[in-house]
């Protein structure tokens, strides 16, 4: 785990053993460096996420305060956060229960979304994402031609689609837009995420682009509301 993460999921720790809620003020930080044993510096990356997350802000002079309620699994959509780590950082154990790695072929959405030709074949990665063995979310994440080769020889179910690309692929990940609606569950989804038919749920639709602006990626994930919330921010 990065060490910035990890400092992330300590703090989010702290607030909740402590019953913090929105408005109340984390202490300094050197006081709260020594409290969770890490360093200064490790410790300032992570209130930097958080501030960039929504989770936590800062006020010139006068300290970090807590910015919203944390009983969710948040994530600003400003960021493009993986799900295991929206997931480590609340303090769950990411898991997989449900995988599936299969050719498809590319329908009028997917290849608008991947800008491929229709019927072209594409390698698709389905997953049931579990936080403490609950399911949460199902994800779905389709990777442009280019990319099948390399993913297929992926068998770790537990697989991060963003290291994959920056670690294995060696792509420098650029901008990713995000589109998010309430939907309700069918009979499918329902199913894998053991809820209801009819239940409400977040469904975000995601093209990620390389640094370059090609796109490589397209990812759809249906996610459980009563586990989630998202942050957006705005400014004048």
């Amino acid at each position: 785990m990065l060490a910035y993460v990890k400092a992330k999921q300590q703090i989010i720790k702290y607030i909740k053993s402590n019953q913090l809620g929105v408005g109340d003020k984390l202490p300094a930080e050197s006081q709260l460096s020594d409290m969770l044993g890490i360093s200064r510096l490790t410790l300032r990356e992570g209130l930097n996420a958080l501030r960039h997350e929504g989770i936590v802000a800062s006020r010139q002079g006068k300290g970090t305060y807590v910015a919203c309620n944390i009983e969710q699994i948040a994530n600003t959509l400003n960021n493009n956060l993986g799900i295991t780590e929206m997931l480590e950082t609340f303090g769950y154990k990411p898991g997989v229960g449900f995988f599936e790695k299969r050719l498809v072929k590319a329908d009028k959405q997917l290849s608008e979304a991947l800008k491929v030709d229709e019927n072209t074949d594409l390698i698709m990665c389905r997953r049931i994402r579990t936080a403490d063995g609950k399911p949460v979310v199902l994800s779905e994440d389709y990777l442009a031609p280019a990319l099948s080769q390399d993913f297929l020889a992926i068998t770790d179910e537990n697989v991060s689609i963003y290291n994959f690309l920056e670690e294995i692929v060696k792509i420098d990940i650029g901008i990713a837009i995000a589109e998010l609606k309430p939907v309700i569950a069918d009979e499918y989804l329902a199913k894998k995420l053991e809820t209801e038919v009819g239940h409400p749920l977040f469904e975000m639709k995601v093209v990620v682009n390389d640094n370059l602006g090609e796109v490589i990626v397209f990812a759809k994930e249906y996610f459980l509301p009563e586990s989630f919330k998202f942050i957006v921010h705005r400014s004048r």
